[in-house]
């Protein structure tokens, strides 16, 4: 009798460590993701793929916070329901531009009260700022795998047309716990879809800076991109930048309207004035290409015509386009001079200042470096000049 309960008790001390590891199979990594559009099935899909195993590696009890502008991926609702049924407290908000059947069983399932442990939340319009939409893309983890406290943010949502057509990117940051709180607190202000007092928030954390809008009376003046780009200094020090002169590269999915043409004379301004600036654009104005062009820009599209590649599921022929929204720069900055990464889900629009967004600024040469090499595939081969 004694042996037997020994080997029931050893049989249930090896099933809880086999399930313990299989909890721990997948840990998000620290750092950007991008996809590949034009690549495998593995390379189109790589960033939800990793959002999927992510959530996949949550235990019970943890909680799951996703803001997303579109959902229509069927497999990331269902890895959210199949958490939300192990005891993890699953919430998203989403914007009400559009619904799509997985947005639709995720309500069903999850219910939409913000006071319950898991829900979905629709805001109508800027959830904390009133006009514009709720734009942020974020994915929020107290746990998932052997991480704990991670945040992801970018420009990617989780819908398939994210994946095909479009290249995205995602940087993720893990065990810090500062950082989860902060993006914790913005996410119960969407949750509510109340107006707060004061929506504009910048906060450093150690190497990163957190930028949440909206902006409300952004100016010329007071805009916080063209605040940045005043710092910018063409001279770079030693040991950083290109033969003496800052780099600075943006890819820009949305680049428009009078806040795009002012943005933009101030980059041709800096191209002028020595930086080395190229520029990757998709939506972008007629006007704001010009001016950036007449300034020395040099500047490609990555919206490209509708192309059928031998990758392509099916074969079907669809529009492949840049839906990043980021600027990297190597050389002079008034904070300090280095390499710098700004990235997240703003673009250059007036409507961008309006809508909830978020941007990272990360200053890590790595984080360059990673960000560097993907403006430069994408420049060399799946661009055209404009």
């Amino acid at each position: 009798m004694l042996r037997k309960a020994c080997a029931v008790l050893c049989a249930a001390v090896l099933f809880l460590a086999l399930a313990a590891e299989a909890a721990f199979a997948f840990t998000p990594a620290p750092g950007p993701l991008f996809n590949n559009p034009r690549g495998t099935q593995q390379a189109r899909q790589r960033i939800l793929h990793n959002i999927i195993a992510t959530i996949g590696s949550t235990p019970r009890f943890s909680t799951i916070q996703i803001a997303a502008y579109s959902f229509d991926r069927k497999d990331i609702a269902d890895a959210l329901i199949a958490a939300h049924r192990r005891a993890v407290n699953v919430q998203l908000v989403l914007n009400d531009n559009w619904s799509s059947p997985a947005a639709h069983h995720l309500e069903r399932v999850l219910g939409t009260d913000p006071d319950q442990r898991s829900f979905v939340s629709v805001c109508h319009g800027s959830c904390r700022g009133g006009a514009g939409n709720q734009h942020m893309k974020f994915y929020l983890f107290t746990k998932a795998g052997r991480a704990r406290n991670v945040v992801m943010t970018g420009s990617a949502n989780p819908t398939g047309y994210a994946a095909v057509n479009q290249w995205n990117d995602m940087y993720t940051v893990v065990n810090n716990r500062p950082m989860l709180d902060l993006y914790s607190m913005v996410f119960e202000q969407l949750a509510r879809d109340t107006r707060v007092k004061n929506p504009f928030i910048t906060k450093t954390i150690g190497t990163i800076t957190n930028i949440f809008y909206p902006h409300p009376g952004t100016t010329r003046a007071n805009d916080p991109v063209m605040q940045r780009l005043d710092k910018v200094r063409c001279a770079a020090p030693a040991g950083t930048g290109s033969a003496g002169h800052t780099v600075i590269r943006i890819i820009m999915y949305g680049w428009v309207g009078s806040r795009g043409l002012y943005l933009a004379d101030k980059v041709a301004d800096l191209d002028r004035a020595g930086c080395d600036v190229r520029v990757i654009l998709s939506s972008g104005g007629q006007q704001v290409v010009g001016h950036l062009q007449r300034g020395g820009v040099l500047v490609k599209s990555a919206d490209l015509e509708p192309t059928t590649t031998p990758n392509a599921d099916n074969g079907e022929t669809y529009l492949l386009f840049t839906h990043e929204k980021w600027m990297i720069l190597d050389g002079g900055y008034a904070d300090g001079d280095g390499a710098y990464v700004w990235t997240g889900s703003e673009n250059w629009s007036n409507m961008s200042v309006n809508n909830d967004e978020v941007d990272m600024r990360i200053h890590r040469r790595q984080a360059f470096a990673q960000y560097r090499a993907n403006f430069d595939y994408i420049w060399t081969y799946h661009s055209r000049w404009l």
